[in-house]
């Protein structure tokens, strides 16, 4: 199965990981933004992107990527509709801030949060809250 995965890898791929400096990570940071949130390619992000042994902090997840969890994730992504609104990389860091839309659930707010080693994702966190119906507070989430 990890042979399948591998070729989906891109001809920009960044694991496993080597030594870079922060302008380097950003650029690959902002790639992967691209891959995953724009495009779509759930399998090609996660190949360029993501160690194998990556370190997942959902609690509704696990840890390391196989070809069925990125199958899984990849049919749920191409069903939403993502709307970042904001993105950025600090000390080996990553966060994409964006409206999560897919049909029959409420909007949902979504902070993804990307650790990197080197050129490498090796932790992800995430935090999500779905738009209650009757709000207290009349601000927009977004």
């Amino acid at each position: 199965m990890i042979i399948s995965l591998l070729s989906v890898a891109s001809a920009e791929s960044f694991c496993p990981s080597r030594p870079a400096e922060t302008k380097e990570q950003t650029d690959i940071f902002y790639q992967f933004v691209r891959k995953f949130y724009v495009n779509k390619d759930v399998k090609t992000a996660f190949a360029d992107h993501f160690d194998h042994t990556y370190i997942e902090h959902n609690p509704n997840a696990g840890s390391g990527w196989t070809e069925s969890s990125i199958t899984g994730l990849a049919d749920f992504v191409a069903s939403a509709n993502f709307s970042i609104l904001h993105a950025g990389f600090y000390n080996n860091t990553g966060y994409v801030h964006f409206r999560e839309d897919v049909a029959g659930a409420p909007p949902t707010a979504v902070v993804d949060i990307l650790k990197f080693e080197g050129t490498c994702v090796v932790e992800h966190w995430d935090v999500a809250q779905a738009r209650p119906e009757n709000p207290s507070n009349p601000r927009a989430m977004w």
